[in-house]
């Protein structure tokens, strides 16, 4: 097995993570990929309140990391072979402080979230001493937390993993899940029971995880140990009591990942990281795949069935709008005109009613403005009519079209009422004193001349008493007569003058509202014309998108396909090659 063969399947996959946008998966290749030869690096990792603190320290034998109630980092603790104890805090942009062990919680602590990218530790123990570094990950919980992304990061340089859990109970779905993706991305990993010093069922709860783990194809050993006893043991020097805390099976499981072939080593940890790339990305592509084989399962035939459906209900919709439109118009002229037709025809009956009773000399200076203002409210009137009826015409239209469309704006506002010319009062003959003298006279005439004659058979003269009394009375009813012919001349001449002002104003005011509805209608018609070919528009091209979809459809679906044949292609790479490293892992799923 020689370095540019692993190398040159690493490098490829991680070429592919970036092309198909998973630069998460990138990343971890080039970590591993980037990572100086030599040392082991043997990650802790666990839930909260497993004991992952104590167990480090119990390997060790040495207070290194928090435990109890002490602050957790929020960042892993990487613990290795120093001649003299000591602590360094690594920041984002690599910047070191150097720190006393004692106060490593509280410099922690102390510093801003986020600020810290590692805590390393070093400390003078024959198990580093080899090149072993123990990492000790912050808890994992919540899958969006920066604590747990740090953990799982660990896994990108990891050699080989410790997992803990408590002997209280067997594995939960949550743990054998970090189990099965930790086994995923690390070949080397141990579940070490902790805590089976307060725990009396630890060895059922070892079986069940045993049971448990290769149920759920993880081949895993479950070593249970007891950092209390591992302290106690330290600290009377009693090896049996050692022997009791399960640590030295730990302590040989992990000498034997130190002793591993630094090359073998190198090459099946990238073997496996490209396999647990490879399969987590043809998931990725898997579903693109699935997701483009849904789109082109409707076929181009049923797409462009579905565009003539849409184009059949447009042209439905067009005619239904249009008929609409115009019969509705047609009725509102009509309704218009009868309206302001009716409200004129009632003023002039008034108008008739006023001069039947009424002599215009006397009446018309108040009938003048109440014919002008009256004509203007009814002219009003009808223009609100009209302009309300518009406003509901243009609603029922939209909704004949579509109710998601706005509307135009109408401007069916301003009937121009007061633009209306005030009535002229027509000339009235009046009957001037001197008329009516004249008048008498000629009457009078008459009747002396008729008395006087019949009075002159009885002997009397012909002007007699009698016969002037009937010129008085006859004098009297010619100027009677003649001034109710007078009147009812002036009564004919006013009425004709108001009524045809009235039909002057009707005949004015019905154009301008016809032509004020006839530009709602184009309005309207316009609008909803210029929508409908928009929509035309629309689903022609929609028609030619789909006609030149379909060739684009199959061409990325054979892409994906390919592409997806390349990493099954090298996920077999990656496992003949850890197979030839000796340490091949077990075949994972594709």
């Amino acid at each position: 097995m020689t370095a540019p063969a692993w190398l040159e399947v690493l490098a490829e996959t991680t070429d592919a993570c970036r092309t198909h946008g998973r630069e998460d998966l990138a990343q971890r290749l080039r970590r591993r990929q980037d990572r100086p030869p030599g040392g082991t690096r043997v990650a802790v990792l666990g839930f909260p309140k497993q004991g992952k603190g104590y167990l480090v320290n119990a390997v060790l034998n040495a207070p290194v990391c928090p435990v109890g109630d002490a602050a957790t980092p929020a960042v892993p603790i990487e613990v290795g072979y120093a001649a003299e104890p000591g602590a360094t805090l690594v920041g984002r942009a690599d910047e070191r402080l150097p720190v006393e062990i004692e106060k490593l919680t509280g410099e922690v602590g102390a510093r801003p979230a986020g600020s810290l990218r590692r805590v390393e530790v070093g400390v003078p123990r024959d198990l580093l001493s080899a090149g072993l570094v123990l990492i000790d990950t912050p808890a994992i919980g919540d899958p969006r937390s920066p604590r747990t992304a740090a953990a799982l990061d660990v896994l990108a340089d990891a050699d080989a993993v410790i997992l803990v859990s408590d002997a209280a109970a067997p594995l939960d779905q949550a743990e054998l899940a970090l189990a099965h993706h930790i086994r995923t991305w690390c070949p080397h990993v141990v579940i070490a029971l902790t805590k089976i010093d307060v725990s009396a069922g630890w060895r059922t709860v070892a079986e069940q995880n045993r049971t448990a783990l290769s149920a759920a194809g993880i081949d895993s050993p479950v070593l249970p140990v007891s950092a209390t006893v591992r302290f106690a043991a330290a600290q009377g020097g009693d090896q049996d009591l050692n022997v009791r805390s399960g640590f030295p099976e730990l302590l040989s499981w992990i000498a034997t990942q130190v002793s591993r072939p630094a090359e073998s080593t190198a090459a099946l940890l990238a073997a496996v990281s490209v396999r647990a790339a490879a399969a987590e990305l043809v998931e990725t592509l898997r579903a693109r795949a699935e997701a483009a084989g849904q789109e082109a399962g409707v076929d181009q035939t049923t797409l462009l069935q579905r565009s003539q459906r849409r184009a059949d209900e447009l042209r439905r919709r067009n005619s239904r709008w249009q008929n609409l439109l115009a019969d509705e118009i047609a009725d509102l002229q009509s309704d218009a005109e009868y309206d302001l037709r009716e409200r004129t025809r009632k003023i002039v009956e008034t108008i008739d009613e006023t001069f039947d009773r009424g002599d215009p000399v006397k009446v018309w200076d108040e009938f003048g403005p109440w014919l002008d203002s009256t004509l203007a409210e009814a002219v009003d009137t009808t223009y609100t009519f009209a302009a309300e009826r518009a406003e509901w015409i243009a609603q029922a239209v939209a909704v004949s079209f579509g109710a998601q469309y706005d509307l135009p704006e109408l401007t069916l506002t301003d009937s121009g009422a007061d633009r209306i010319a005030e009535v002229r009062q027509p000339r009235i003959e009046r009957f001037k004193i001197g008329q009516k003298a004249f008048t008498g006279l000629r009457g009078s005439y008459g009747g002396v001349l008729m008395f006087g004659l019949v009075t002159g058979l009885a002997g009397l003269p012909l002007i007699n008493p009698v016969s002037i009394g009937a010129g008085v009375a006859f004098a009297a009813k010619t100027i009677s007569d003649e001034g109710g012919m007078r009147l009812q001349r002036r009564q004919a001449v006013a009425k004709m003058t108001a009524q045809r002002h009235v039909d002057d104003v009707f005949l004015r005011f019905s154009k301008e509202c016809r032509d004020a509805i006839r530009h709602v209608q184009r309005r309207l018609r316009d609008h909803f014309t210029d929508l409908a070919d928009s929509l035309a528009d629309e689903l022609t091209r929609e028609r030619e998108m789909i006609i030149a979809g379909s060739a684009e459809r199959e061409r990325r679906s054979a892409a994906l396909r390919r592409e997806i044949d390349r990493l099954a292609g090298l996920h077999k790479r990656a496992g003949e090659l850890g197979m030839l490293a000796n340490r091949a892992p077990k075949e994972l799923p594709a």
